[in-house]
């Protein structure tokens, strides 16, 4: 199909089918994994290895379009993601900050419901691997910058309702920061911006996006933190597709959320939950997630 002006409801089909670990582009769906950071995003850990569990169950009852009105009759979507990721850090310091790495899988389940008609698929994602530097290690102020490459691991088939990977590779990069004055308060924010390569198969080029994760959270105790926590996503140029403009509005999606957050650390061990609820959505689902993240050293 040659026309830019792309049938509404497949391509809103698509757009759920992309959907791994979060929610425009070809799919409205990317792998940022939105609302996964939060706590102490800028802070790292001391040398060693460390595993990190995310799980993300997402639930959106409406597909917005470009005017934040809903566009999709019946529209259902559940996502719930399991994100095993394992990070490493050295001793080992470049530009004055210490080098690190790491490696992530989706395993996403999902199932989607339009004007009657359902559809599920569940494993293996897409996959996320990167370096990383961190400054700061033991201090107020503290900051990362990483690079994200995500890579098209995850079984895909254009013509199906859903799918598991996205079919194209993104490259982003990030920059992470955490104030901790000694009087309790924190506030840490994730910046990311994201450049996706054509899917060849549909001949579909996804726009680049502008994201952060947010938090401002106060120590309740010497473990306990209680906190409000967030993420914006602003896609920044259009959508394409056989080198046109999609839509009258190059699908550009965007998405506002926020919502109440806890952490709390043990001695080798940390867990956050938090539940966040979208505004302001164009051109994606619009829902609200439950994130929970457990970190641990080996």
């Amino acid at each position: 199909m040659r026309n830019h002006k792309i049938n509404a409801t497949a391509l809103l089909l698509a757009a759920c089918c992309a959907i791994n670990t979060a929610r425009a582009t070809e799919s409205g769906g990317d792998t940022i994994g939105a609302g996964a950071e939060g706590f102490l995003a800028g802070a790292l850990p001391p040398a060693g290895l460390y595993g990190v569990l995310y799980y993300d169950h997402y639930h959106a009852s409406r597909f917005n379009d470009g005017n934040g009105h809903s566009s999709v009759p019946g529209f259902g979507l559940t996502a719930d993601v399991v994100i095993p990721r394992l990070v490493y850090m050295s001793e080992l310091t470049v530009l004055g900050g210490r080098v690190g790495g790491y490696a992530l899988v989706a395993l996403p389940s999902l199932n989607l419901n339009v004007a009657g008609t359902s559809s599920s698929r569940a494993g293996i994602g897409d996959t996320v691997v990167g370096p990383m530097l961190h400054w700061g290690a033991g201090g107020a102020l503290q900051t990362v910058a990483a690079l994200d490459l995500s890579l098209p691991t995850g079984r895909y088939d254009k013509n199906s309702a859903l799918n598991l990977g996205k079919n194209y590779t993104s490259v982003r990069p990030i920059f992470a920061v955490s104030y901790l004055p000694s009087n309790g308060l924190e506030a840490s924010a994730k910046f990311t911006y994201t450049f996706n390569t054509k899917n060849n198969a549909t001949d579909y080029l996804s726009g680049q996006l502008f994201h952060f994760d947010y938090s401002i959270s106060y120590a309740i105790s010497s473990a306990a933190k209680l906190g409000i926590n967030g993420y914006f996503i602003k896609q920044t140029t259009d959508d394409q597709q056989y080198g046109q403009e999609v839509g009258s509005d190059g699908f550009r999606g965007q998405a506002l959320a926020i919502g109440p957050a806890f952490h709390y650390q043990f001695s080798r061990f940390g867990i956050e939950v938090r539940a966040l609820k979208e505004y302001a959505v164009r051109n994606r689902p619009a829902g609200e997630s439950l994130w929970t993240k457990a970190v641990f050293a080996f």
